[in-house]
């Protein structure tokens, strides 16, 4: 009894080496589970099966089973990733495991994974230092094993994962277990050979074919090939580099040089170029070996690497710009004459623009059926930015009448005409009249291809009106402001003068009669100063009667006559005038308040803002009298709070050195000869309002 466990042994010995003999007579891997699972009922278990996943999508499939019906196959195979994902387990840990009984089977299974595994590394990996193999790697279990891993990094072999499933007997013991791991080990080892020399031996046919094939393209390449070793010596050409090189059959003594000279100049190329450490691009001058004439190329040189990533060679393509280059010597030659000629073009197309734009006036070039081809800017204003951009609708009204204009005269017989043309200024959005001067280009067969248009403006002399009257309110203004300050100061003298004369009046019998001479001189040159005084109060009187007038009107003409001027200064008029009863007021005085407080809100807004002028009529309490209300309000700098109560004092002024500080003085004395109210609300840096209550009695 005693020996039976060392005859047991010597038993499982002789079963594991006639197992490895018959395995290793397969020949191919898939020959392997087949005869593994025969070993494995050999060896008394009552079944087996082996199972295989597609290490791409993870599908399990059966790839060889013995004494198990097909149906059992298909639940068990579906069955096991479902049951605590055992097989998932299996692999990645690379260790068998015994599954207990359940539902899916009915005695207990033994699950032993098959990967690609060996204990040496392939030859790549051994090349490469920093690369792995994978078998080894599956071999010493150095991590998980996933089956998206599945794949050699250095040799790139696709391994493979497998499972091989043993429906254990009720006395299987350790060691049953273990001679049964052994062998399936050992199989799995085997067949792992099997595959990589299977996928060694097609990667070899591959690079054959794959050789061939570069051999046929290279020989087909109408350009010179030229493979050489790390010395600069020819490896393989193909038959263009030949005729330079290497040409067959009987070469004559001059022939003979050539070709000496061609493989030292190639040589000393490919030196110069490692020495110099310079791009894949150069030149190289060779011989013609049968006409005996300079040839040029253009070569490209690449380093070739073997498996080790150790430079072995070089390869040069050699393309001939022999041609090319004659045709470039002479296309440069062609192209200095143009850049000559197209300087000369640029100088006169920059005077031609130079005029253009100094014209100042719309300028619009058309062809013969009347589209539009170039403009100038300020066309540009009027009619788009051109055909394919977006255009708001009125350009595309100003685009019509244009078209229409042109169609009628390209249409006549007149090399010249002039015609009217009412078109709609977006940015000004207003209609200007303007005189359309056109003209006709021809062709050489005398038909009319291009048309020239000019716009001039007729509204300019209205401008240069509007100029004239804004120039004289000025003046007038100053005249007033100056008027109005003389008789501050005459009436400011006059007091203390008629004190003075009362005085001097009393001091009459008082004086001695040797000061009387005195005496007279001081009352005659008193009287004379006084004269002065009434005079300098005679000087600023207020000639313009007032009448019933509409404010309404009054306060659009302002604005018309201030247009320019605020668009100039990108302020956005917002106007909101209501119906209004007739006013008794002097229409140039209220002309000159509104113009006065529309300046001063221009001045407050210097990068532009919102001015809103709004009137209002609010009826009196006895329904006869009541008032007009007119305000103003800009988004300028605002009036600082210290300076709102003297804001209408004269020479009180929130622009420095820019303003007098007389226009609010003169609004504000204004206002009150028509016996009405001006008051201020502002805020800095949100803007000011200016409000007018004028009064108003109906008839």
């Amino acid at each position: 009894m005693m020996f039976q466990p060392q005859r047991a042994l010597r038993r499982r010995e002789r079963r594991q080496r006639s197992a490895l003999l018959r395995l290793l007579q397969v020949a191919r891997p898939e020959e392997v589970f087949p005869l593994l699972l025969q070993e494995i009922l050999g060896l008394g278990f009552p079944r087996a099966m082996a199972l295989e996943a597609d290490i791409d999508t993870g599908n399990i499939v059966p790839a060889a089973t013995l004494r198990w019906p097909k149906l059992e196959v298909e639940k068990l195979s579906s069955a096991l990733p479902r049951t605590g994902q055992p097989l998932t387990t299996v692999l990645h840990r690379a260790h068998p495991a015994v599954l207990p009984r359940s539902e899916f089977w009915a005695r207990p299974i033994y699950l032993h994974p098959v990967l690609y595994t060996s204990p040496r590394a392939c030859r790549e990996a051994g090349h490469r230092r920093k690369a792995s193999c994978l078998a080894v790697r599956n071999f010493r279990h150095e991590r998980p094993i996933r089956l998206e891993e599945q794949v050699c990094s250095a040799c790139h072999a696709r391994g493979h994962a497998g499972w091989v499933v043993v429906e254990l007997n009720r006395n299987n013991s350790e060691a049953d277990l273990h001679e049964l791991g052994e062998l399936i080990e050992l199989s799995g080892h085997l067949r792992s050979r099997l595959l990589k020399a299977e996928q060694d031996d097609h990667r070899m046919r591959e690079m054959e074919v794959a050789i061939a094939r570069m051999g046929t393209v290279m020989q087909s390449m109408a350009d010179p090939v030229v493979l050489t070793d790390l010395h600069h010596r020819l490896i393989m050409q193909n038959a263009a580099a030949e005729r330079l090189f290497k040409p067959q059959g009987k070469m004559s003594e001059g022939m003979g040089r050539a070709v000496e000279l061609n493989n030292l100049l190639f040589s000393a190329a490919l030196s110069s170029l490692v020495i110099s450490g310079g791009g894949a691009y150069h030149d190289l001058t060779l011989v013609d070996v049968t006409e005996g004439e300079e040839m040029l190329f253009e070569a490209v040189s690449a380093p070739t690497y073997g498996p080790d990533a150790a430079q072995t060679g070089t390869v040069t393509v050699m393309h001939d710009v022999t041609d090319l280059r004659r045709a470039d010597e002479e296309l440069r030659a062609n192209y200095e004459k143009l850049r000559q000629t197209e300087e000369i073009v640029h100088l006169e197309r920059d005077r031609l623009n130079l005029i253009i734009e100094n014209v100042g006036d719309p300028i619009i070039v058309c062809d013969r059926q009347a589209r539009i081809v170039v403009q100038e800017r300020l066309a540009e204003e009027l009619f788009g930015p051109g055909p394919e951009s977006p255009r708001s609708p009125a350009q595309a009204g100003n685009q019509a009448q244009l078209h229409d204009c042109i169609a009628r005269f390209v249409a006549s017989s007149a090399e010249r005409e002039t015609a009217p043309l009412c078109l709609f200024h977006p940015a000004l959005k207003l209609e200007i009249e303007y005189d359309a001067r056109m003209g006709k280009i021809f062709d050489e067969n005398g038909q009319v291809s291009y048309t020239v248009t000019v716009l001039r403006d007729l509204t300019a002399l209205r401008r240069v009106e509007q100029l004239k009257m804004e120039r004289r309110m000025l003046e007038v203004e100053k005249f007033a402001a100056t008027g109005r300050l003389a008789a501050t100061i005459a009436h400011e003298v006059n007091n203390p003068m008629e004190a003075i004369k009362n005085a001097i009046y009393l001091l009459a019998g008082a004086i001695p009669e040797n000061a009387r001479p005195v005496y007279n001189i001081l009352q005659s040159e008193t009287e004379r100063v006084a004269r002065i005084v009434r005079q300098m109060l005679g000087l600023y009187r207020n000639a313009e009667h007032a009448k019933p007038a509409n404010l309404n009107t009054i306060i659009e003409d302002t604005l018309l006559l201030l247009n320019r001027q605020l668009q100039r200064a990108r302020v956005q008029i917002v106007s909101d005038l209501r119906p209004l009863p007739q006013a008794v007021v002097a229409a140039d005085q209220m002309r000159q308040v509104l113009s006065n407080l529309v300046i001063n809100a221009r001045d407050a807004m210097p990068q532009g803002g919102r001015l809103l002028i709004r009137t209002r009529h609010v009826p009196g309490h006895d329904g006869l009298y009541g008032w007009i209300r007119i305000l103003v309000a800009d988004t300028g700098t605002g009036i600082p709070q210290e300076m709102i109560r003297a804001i209408f004092e004269p020479f009180v002024t929130t622009k420095g050195e820019r303003g007098t500080g007389l226009g609010l003085w003169i609004v504000k004395g204004i206002v009150n000869h028509h016996t009405g109210r001006l008051s201020v609300r502002s805020r800095e840096g949100v803007g000011s309002v200016f409000r007018i209550d004028l009064p108003v009695v109906k008839p």
